[in-house]
């Protein structure tokens, strides 16, 4: 199913539940055709391919946790050297935010679930879904919604319609299917190291891992896990209100105030990281340029998510030194009052709250962090 000439890009279809009903399969079938004669329109530059993978790991009803589909998604992709993989299922996706959704992109990933059960059936459901995946496969190819085209939101399923890609999207879009295409890191023959194959990963594409870092808007993920700025709040309300802590964290030395939030930072990404197994997306498959990418773009979305944690419990510790008597604090760290270093008591409770946050973070479900570093939107 390839056509037309210039860089190979393979969008592989997973069948994620165990389908049997001949329709329903004659329907997707035609989505995926006519899916790709609408790619092959609009994006000529490229010879596009479109396998179809049948893992029919769930039952074709009840609803189902779209993390999972997201990850056989990505394993499929990895395993056989696609470029993005969408994830066709019949079942309900459990939501985490929205009443409802019917379908998640995944740009870290490079992968999207669609589920079918809310689009109707027949011609109206081959419409949609080509409608829906065209959306979901706009977020993986970079772009964000729009009032016109496939990136235009919807609330509901009637909404749904195909339609071109305005020009300055496909040009967006052409760019960054042409990193797509690039020559693989693991396909150049060279040997590498650990180290150096992440390094090189990253340089390949610095301003599109940066930029999809920055899609992930990091600096709203603490709030969106309660258990991690919980323990962050609750370590910062301890410390305020101890006199021991006072006393510590001004007879701290500076240098320590200036390494500490730096290193409480990293070393709690690394925790959360870890202790999360979010480093154990597709590890099976050796190392792969598309794999470090995801690796890289997750451990910084985390990074400058606790990053920000630490700017926010900063200002909150200074803010409540403003606000309560002098007096009191400095009696507490045994100085006079106008030789209170307020600002750096403020980043020794930041410091030690990040930490706090990193112990309450692996008390967090690991679907959820994976969900709130993985998913890009649910639609």
């Amino acid at each position: 199913m390839d056509a037309g000439g210039g860089p190979r890009l393979a969008v592989g279809w997973v069948l994620g539940s165990d389908v049997r009903d001949p329709a329903l399969l004659a329907a997707y079938a035609a989505a995926r055709d006519r899916l790709l004669g609408v790619l092959e329109e609009q994006l000529p530059d490229f010879r596009w391919e479109m396998p179809w993978v049948e893992r029919r790991l769930n039952p074709p009803r009840g609803a189902l946790e779209t993390l999972p589909l997201l990850e056989l998604g990505a394993e499929e992709k990895l395993h056989r050297h696609w470029d993005y993989a969408l994830v066709v299922v019949p079942n309900e996706l459990i939501p985490r935010k929205r009443v409802a959704t019917v379908g998640v992109p995944s740009s870290a990933l490079e992968t999207a679930v669609l589920s079918s059960a809310r689009l109707g059936s027949a011609e109206e459901l081959v419409e949609r879904m080509v409608a829906l995946a065209l959306h979901l496969l706009g977020h993986l190819f970079g772009l964000e919604h729009a009032e016109t085209g496939p990136m235009r939101p919807f609330e509901e399923p009637e909404e749904m319609a195909v339609e071109p890609f305005p020009v300055w999207q496909l040009e967006r879009a052409r760019r960054q299917l042409a990193e797509s295409t690039d020559t693989r890191l693991e396909e150049q023959g060279r040997r590498w190291g650990r180290v150096m194959f992440y390094w090189r990963a990253f340089w390949t594409d610095p301003r599109g891992i940066v930029r999809d870092i920055v899609g992930y808007r990091p600096w709203r993920m603490p709030m969106a896990l309660g258990r991690l700025t919980a323990a962050a709040a609750v370590s910062l309300v301890y410390m305020l209100l101890a006199a021991d802590s006072w006393e510590v964290g001004v007879a701290l030395d500076r240098r320590w105030l200036m390494a500490g939030p730096v290193a409480s930072v990293l070393l709690a990404t690394l925790a959360v990281f870890w202790g999360q197994n979010i480093a154990q997306v597709g590890r099976e498959h050796g190392w792969r340029e598309q794999l470090a990418r995801t690796h890289i773009v997750l451990f910084g979305t985390l990074l400058l998510g606790l990053g920000s944690l630490w700017v926010v419990l900063f200002l909150v510790s200074w803010g409540v030194a403003a606000l309560f008597p002098r007096e009191v604090f400095a009696a507490w760290a045994h100085v006079p009052p106008g030789r209170l270093p307020v600002a750096a008591y403020a980043a020794f409770m930041a410091t030690l709250g990040v930490i706090a946050a990193a112990l309450g973070g692996n008390l967090e479900e690991e679907g959820e962090i994976k969900a709130e570093l993985l998913f890009d939107e649910e639609t």
